[in-house]
């Protein structure tokens, strides 16, 4: 629960800190570029290299809260190695969220 509120806090001030609104159709471009090798980024994508979840999952599992997804993408899992911009990792959990559907 404290991890929680921990990122819940982390994620407010990340979305405080932005000063314009966060840009989806950059962030599926950049899902296209540096995420679909281990991750189907688009609903009918049918293709991945690694056992990872769907951007669809992933959008599930915090609703259409991008500011939460984006917190996720800034403390990334081990395998990741890409290395995003808080801009960037704003604009991807924009376009995460719209799969929250």
């Amino acid at each position: 629960m404290k991890f929680v509120r921990t990122a819940i806090l982390c994620a407010a001030a990340l979305c405080a800190q932005s000063a314009t609104a966060a840009d989806a159709d950059n962030g599926k471009r950049l899902a296209q570029q540096h995420c679909s090798l281990c991750h189907i980024v688009e609903p009918n994508q049918r293709q991945e290299l690694a056992n990872s979840p769907p951007f669809e999952t992933i959008a599930r599992k915090y609703g259409n809260a991008a500011e939460l997804i984006a917190f996720a993408i800034l403390a990334p899992h081990p395998r990741m190695n890409v290395t995003l911009s808080r801009r960037e990792a704003e604009d991807l959990a924009a376009y995460i969220a719209t799969l929250a559907n």
